[in-house]
């Protein structure tokens, strides 16, 4: 018993200034999306194919490219080759001064609803690393062209477990295997596992006993701040963040204790 009264104590003397508003318990346990209360917008891409057969990627974008298996320059000392298996499949391998870095496999679903990015790339000091992405459509009818949007941020956040100690709020995403160890006090940590771009970090500050404030950065940079809310009766947490350029467009995943 001493020794949890002194855990406390060492808890509150972190939020001093706040008047001792330690947080709640109730942000332990496991933690699954609600979608239908949730208020997320995801990337959308468009994708267009020319009477002669070269692909655009983006609404402006001068990312274009012939899927006729040749090797064609894309930039300094870099190549790219297309190949297609009839309406269904592309294959792009990318290459920088000969060597392979980046090889993708796209493939529509049978309904032609879905298409999966198989990513794998190859990195010349490191292991390889191979990962999917699902879109989804929304416009268009025929293989590969029209509007898709990126549904893999919310499948990897579809469950989220959380722990709270005297010291920091540790996340965990099961479906990634990614995982933060963020200090209570503010302070930035590595966002850690599979995808995760270089240099992305994420901090918590306790604003009440059921509300952290957020920060996410990448390599310094502020990329979102925002809030993780927790309901009353600790059954309902409210994840919710937004770029600070633009406060009106903020998002929200709704989770649910399990």
């Amino acid at each position: 018993m001493k020794r949890a009264c002194f855990g406390w104590v060492v808890l509150c003397a972190l939020f001093v200034t706040q008047g001792c508003r330690a947080p709640s318990q109730s942000w332990d346990g496991t933690w699954k999306l609600n979608l239908s209360k949730s208020s997320f917008e995801s990337p959308t891409f468009i994708i267009s194919i020319s009477a002669d057969g070269e692909y655009r990627f983006g609404e402006n974008s001068s990312h274009t490219f012939r899927c006729d298996g040749k090797d064609r320059p894309v930039g300094r000392n870099r190549t790219l080759v297309c190949v297609k298996s009839g309406v269904t499949a592309l294959d792009i391998t990318l290459k920088e001064n000969g060597v392979k870095t980046r090889a993708t496999h796209d493939e529509l679903s049978t309904d032609g609803k879905d298409f999966t990015t198989t990513v794998t790339d190859f990195r010349p000091n490191g292991p390889v690393n191979t990962y999917q992405i699902v879109f989804s459509r929304l416009s268009g009818s025929n293989g590969f062209a029209g509007r898709w949007w990126d549904t893999s941020y919310l499948q990897e956040h579809a469950e989220m477990t959380l722990r709270l100690d005297n010291q920091a709020l540790h996340i965990h995403y099961p479906s990634t295997g990614q995982h933060i160890d963020a200090p209570l006090g503010g302070a930035e940590a590595v966002v850690r596992g599979p995808n995760v771009p270089e240099g992305t970090t994420y901090a918590v500050r306790l604003a009440r006993r059921r509300e952290f404030l957020t920060l996410t950065k990448r390599s310094g940079k502020v990329l979102t701040q925002g809030s993780l809310d927790l309901s009353n009766d600790g059954r309902v947490l409210t994840d919710s963040w937004w770029n600070p350029d633009k406060p009106a467009a903020k998002s929200t995943l709704v989770y649910e204790k399990h």
